[in-house]
């Protein structure tokens, strides 16, 4: 798990308009309707919480058609990268 306390911004498109009730599965993401299909959009705290969502849309038997993970917001804390030991003992 993150512990950085970051999220990332991921874009789901599944082909069809979905009812409130299939939205009701992911309280987490903001649905828009798009030509004939729904885009879900929201902040995903890790991988696991991406895979959760996939892992719905597939039980709900909906077709998947695109997952993109979206830029990060400008405002948005950046996660920043420890040095290795090679890199401290080379500083040193």
């Amino acid at each position: 798990m993150d512990d950085s306390g970051t999220t990332t911004q991921y874009e789901i498109r599944v082909r069809g308009l979905l009812s409130d009730r299939l939205l009701s599965a992911f309280p987490e993401m903001h649905a828009r309707m798009r030509d004939h299909e729904t885009v879900l959009t929201g902040e995903l705290p890790d991988q696991s919480a991406l895979h959760g969502v996939l892992g719905r849309i597939e039980a709900l038997g909906l077709e998947l058609l695109e997952v993109r993970r979206a830029r990060p917001r400008a405002d948005a804390p950046r996660r920043t990268r420890s040095k290795s030991k090679t890199e401290r003992t080379a500083e040193a």
